[in-house]
């Protein structure tokens, strides 16, 4: 069978036979049949069937695109949602250590009632066991405070400051 197209670009399958009968006569037979009598429907067929896919392959393209925007916009809201609730958990958990150490700092220089015995312990135990302890060390503190004399208790910022200016002029007359 060969294909061939008529002149207005129409495709025909053609066909020639020899056939021998009996008495001797040879027969050239003839077939031409029109693909698109034949094919048509199955062609119109395909035709649709290509469609159909495009049209799936554009709705499953469109499924994906909006599934990724649903994605990242759930990335970033949980990105912001931890971030957020970290930033909560790092002040609740720093909040009592600024208190701790600023109370240190009065501690330091013996001013012990600036620090606040009656507020509650932090619900952190390494916080709350620091808490006890720096607590414990104040009562202590307060108990020895009551057996030294008033002299050794009297703030000697003063006298730091006065050594401190000393040893700053000295420095500066020793360089020239």
């Amino acid at each position: 069978i060969s294909t061939e197209l008529a002149p207005d670009g129409e495709e025909f399958y053609y066909r020639v036979g020899r056939l021998y009968d009996e008495y001797g006569v040879d027969w050239y037979v003839h077939m031409v049949l029109d693909r698109a009598y034949i094919l048509g429907s199955i062609d119109r067929k395909v035709a649709e069937t290509h469609d159909e896919i495009k049209k799936a392959e554009d709705r499953v393209d469109h499924d994906l695109t909006a599934a990724r925007t649903v994605l990242y916009v759930c990335v970033v809201a949980v990105a912001v949602g931890l971030t957020v609730l970290s930033i909560i958990l790092v002040l609740r958990i720093i909040d009592p250590l600024v208190v701790l150490e600023g109370e240190m700092a009065a501690v330091a220089v013996m001013k012990l009632e600036a620090v606040d015995t009656k507020r509650p312990l932090s619900a952190l135990q390494e916080v709350r066991l620091m808490q006890v302890s720096f607590l414990q060390m104040i009562r202590n503190l307060v108990e020895y405070r009551n057996y030294m004399p008033a002299s050794v208790l009297q703030d000697d910022s003063d006298d730091d400051d006065t050594s401190a200016q000393e040893n700053d002029l000295s420095s500066i007359d020793a360089s020239r």
